[in-house]
């Protein structure tokens, strides 16, 4: 083990952090813009139908018909338009992404440690380094204990690799590496571009763009669907040949029809649905770095929590200290050590210096940092006005598979080591006891009465923690130890979560808690919060269980105390294996495999590590219980959302191109015009279904099973599009005829493509109409109410800004020369509306169909 050297520098003062901040610049890596608005806007004009819609406005302006080539044209650049705005708001959404997590280190500074922004680090600072922490710049070894450093990022190599303070390439600590165990002060040597890591910064900033699977499968199933309706366009293009219908007439409808029925701007507007999803879950202290963890949030049926900080409120108290087994009770709450204590007697004095020294939390009037618990230690020594502190030479850090930690002091001209942990860990490694003011062997009566203690303090839901000690005259190891006493520390549950283990359970969630506490204070914290506890399993019950036999006993154990990294990554791993969706926390950087392997992965943004941040699909900014509970509600929300868009797109899109391909095929005149298709998809599909992703969730969304994971989103609404498709098919049928009979009667020529029409204005108007209402249907699985409708202020307003634009189309003279359309009278509205209300019908006429043929239908 290495021999650290002890760090007395003050660190660098404010003025020499900002000559240096002038001089070096912010510890950052120049970012590489891969995305400029005009770049968006130009690729609007690279698909594949709109060049085709580009060149029928250069033709149709060429055959002197400039009104419509010209309003073609006015059509693209508004789709562009919208779609550019769509596009570059979902890139920016998704580059804020990257921001919300804002990495820090701990610095000493005029004398004394504070948390600031890594950007903000400057050569010749000092940096405290812990366990699980990404280096933040270059820097040369101070001090080290027991430092192990992964750099595989840099070398390839996956073991890690020792550190120690001297020259070369072992001294030194390169930014992006990871601490996977010990500790070191650091001096930065390098920050930014002159690190190493930004030395090679060229060939690891180009990133491949995640997509969430739902983007995947949408982008799938629009590229097939897109194929399929090429193949009816050009089917519909050759009866339109044959029955004379003028080439160029044929061949605008046939694009018109292609740029509206082919989704191909669906992923897109989910990635932009999802994107302002994530935004809104960072108001809710949910930092989202993967999109795709939204879709898996709502699928969850399983939350695997942490106790310490996640159900509790990690602001740890000591409540009572117990030596030579006399009980003293400490006053307060929190962390502030204003009532004081006297603790006078050898044992006491001795588990003070305990407390102090084998302790690398910081306490001073600016800053209070590290572990609660160890800062709950300090605050003990404060009210006992103790503040002996002894150099220290050497540490055996903590582990979660040690449940310990030990830390070698110079005590005047003596050595000595002082242990702190587990009490079972510690009271197993003592063959002497402190009593009476005198060292004397331990007994097997001294450990019974103690680990009655240890119970009993459990069992009042206090973390207890052991203390020992011993002279050191050569080796530093933790054997034969000297037992001081213990301390019960009390960490009170949140006083949210019992609320939010009633709301997952009541969504179909259940909650099991992994935690490193022993089993009798995880089983006190589980019934404060009202958790249903039938069993409970420890870690070394879990190492002698067969996977069949864990596999069992999951289903019916809430609690896994006195656990490690290996049993939760194991618990896991079976637990997915039973097609569970599973949803884990972790702070320390043993945690990462578990979160890595499981379906959402949540760090904790306050105690979790660099390493577990770094792998995790959420970080929580403040590390609660309820807030993943909030996070997989608002989930739900964004996917019932995005799942309502599909619905509305998928039929919306198939409707029109239904009723020209009858209507062909049946010999009749076209029933909408080219131009008037393409005003569709930019009335109904842009604004109102934009709008579908604004809903608020609907009222018992928390009290429906989780959805299933990566279901088939076309096959789950097959039924329900072909009932919708059919409804408006026959609505459209039904009020082109019924606008063949007005023209007739009016003398108008339908034939006539060019000529105003009142069968395609009552066609045009009945498609928009029908959409209009079908939006709110969509938007609702179960039945509408006025409540509803109301609920998305987003959508009326889309729907209203549609309806007036319709109204534009037929009323407004310039409108009608270029859409040739025709004034509705009242009653003309009256057979419209009622026609385009039947989509109201369609949620019902579907339950009825699926009832009756069964899986054949599914909405």
């Amino acid at each position: 083990m290495p021999t650290p050297q002890t760090y007395k520098e003050k660190g660098l003062n404010t003025q020499e952090v900002t000559q240096r901040l002038k001089k070096f610049g912010y510890n950052e890596l120049p970012e590489k813009k891969e995305y400029t608005g005009l770049k968006i806007f130009l690729s609007q004009f690279t698909s594949f139908l709109i060049i085709i819609l580009i060149i029928a406005g250069t033709i149709s302006l060429a055959l002197h018909e400039t009104i419509d080539g010209l309003a073609i044209f006015a059509i693209v650049v508004i789709n562009a338009v919208i779609g550019f705005i769509q596009e570059y708001k979902a890139e920016n959404a998704v580059k804020a992404l990257k921001k919300m997590v804002v990495h820090t280190a701990v610095v000493v500074r005029n004398g004394q440690k504070k948390e600031i922004p890594i950007r903000q680090l400057v050569p010749d600072d000092i940096v405290i380094i812990s366990e699980g922490e990404k280096m933040p710049a270059d820097m040369e070894i101070v001090e080290a204990f027991s430092l192990r450093v992964d750099e595989s990022m840099l070398t390839g190599e996956s073991v890690p690799v020792n550190k120690r303070p001297g020259t070369g390439k072992e001294g030194k600590l390169y930014k992006g590496t990871i601490v996977t165990a010990g500790r070191a002060t650091g001096k930065v040597i390098k920050t930014g571009i002159n690190t190493e890591f930004g030395k090679i910064v060229e060939l690891v900033s180009k990133q491949e763009k995640t997509r969430s699977p739902l983007t995947i499968q949408l982008d799938v199933l629009g590229k097939k669907i897109g194929l399929i309706i090429l193949v009816l366009i050009a089917i519909l293009f050759g009866l339109g040949f044959i029955r004379n219908i003028p080439i160029v007439d044929m061949f605008m409808t046939s694009v018109a029809l292609g740029v509206s029925a082919i989704p191909e701007g669906m992923p897109i507007i989910v990635t932009l649905t999802l994107a302002i999803g994530v935004q809104a879950l960072a108001r809710k202290k949910a930092i989202v770095r993967k999109m795709n963890a939204i879709e898996t949030l709502g699928a969850t049926t399983i939350i695997c929590s942490d106790k310490t900080g996640t159900l509790t409120l990690n602001e740890m108290t000591v409540k009572v200290i117990n030596t030579d087994f006399k009980e003293i009770e400490i006053p307060g709450q929190g962390y502030e050590f204003k009532e004081k204590i006297k603790l006078t007697t050898p044992e006491q004095k001795k588990l003070l210096e305990i407390c102090e020294n084998n302790n690398n939390s910081s306490i001073n009037d600016k800053n209070i940092l590290r572990d609660p618990t160890e800062i709950a230690l300090k605050i003990l020594t404060r009210k006992a006005s103790f503040t002996k502190q002894y150099k220290e030479l050497d540490e055996i850090v903590f582990t979660s598979e040690r449940k310990m930690m030990s830390s070698l002091h110079q005590v005047g001209k003596e050595k000595e080591i002082y242990s702190k942990g587990a009490f079972e860990e510690i009271i197993k490694r003592c063959t002497r006891i402190l009593k009476n003011g005198k060292i004397q062997k331990i007994s097997r009566s001294d450990i019974k009465k103690y680990e009655k203690l240890a119970e009993e303090y459990a069992q009042k839901a206090l973390r207890v923690l052991a203390f020992a000690y011993k002279p050191c005259n050569n080796k530093f190891d933790e054997n034969n130890l000297i037992f001081v006493g213990l301390v019960g520390m009390l960490d009170p549950p949140r006083k949210t979560v019992a609320a939010s283990i009633k709301t997952a359970i009541k969504a179909g969630i259940r909650v099991k808690i992994i935690t490193g506490d022993n089993a009798i204070t995880a089983k006190a914290i589980g019934e404060q919060i009202g958790m249903p506890i039938h069993n409970i399993i420890t870690g070394k019950e879990i190492e002698k269980m067969s996977d069949s036999e864990l596999k069992k006993a999951l289903k019916t154990t809430e609690i896994f105390a006195r656990t490690s990294p290996q049993h939760k990554y194991r618990l896991v791993d079976l637990l997915k294996r039973q097609g569970e969706v599973v949803a884990v926390t972790g702070d320390g950087v043993n945690d990462a495999p578990a979160l890595k392997h499981a379906d959402v992965g949540i760090a904790m943004g306050i105690k979790g590590t660099e390493a577990t941040k770094e792998v995790a699909d959420i970080v929580l900014e403040n590390d609660n219980f309820t807030t993943i509970v909030n996070t997989i509600e608002e989930g739900r929300r964004i996917y019932h959302n995005i799942l309502a868009f599909i619905k509305f797109m998928l039929a919306a899109n198939f409707d029109t191109i239904m009723a020209v391909g009858l209507l062909t095929v049946m010999g009749f005149p076209l029933p909408v015009l080219p131009l008037q298709i393409l005003w569709i998809n930019i009335a109904t599909d842009a604004l109102p279904a934009l709008a579908l992703g604004q809903s608020p969730a609907p009222p018992g969304i928390m009290e429906e099973r989780p959805h299933p994971k990566q279901e088939r989103i076309f096959k789950k609404f097959f039924g329900f599009i072909m009932v919708a498709v059919v409804f408006q098919t026959i609505a459209n049928l039904a009020i082109y005829f019924y606008g063949i009979s007005v023209d007739i009667a009016s003398g108008i020529d339908t034939s006539i493509l060019g000529d105003p029409s009142h069968a395609r204005t009552f066609v045009f108007t009945q498609i928009v109409m029908f959409e209009l209402f079908f939006v709110f249907i969509c938007k609702e699985e179960k039945s509408i109410t006025i409540k509803s409708i109301l609920s998305n202020k987003s959508l009326i307003g889309a729907v209203l800004l549609s309806f007036i634009f319709q109204l534009l189309m037929i009323y407004a003279p310039f409108m009608q020369t270029v859409f040739k359309t025709v004034p509705l009278t009242a009653t003309e509205w009256l057979v419209i509306v009622a026609l385009a209300s039947t989509s109201l019908l369609v949620p019902k006429t579907t339950s009825i169909m699926k009832k009756i043929f069964g899986h054949w239908i599914r909405r």
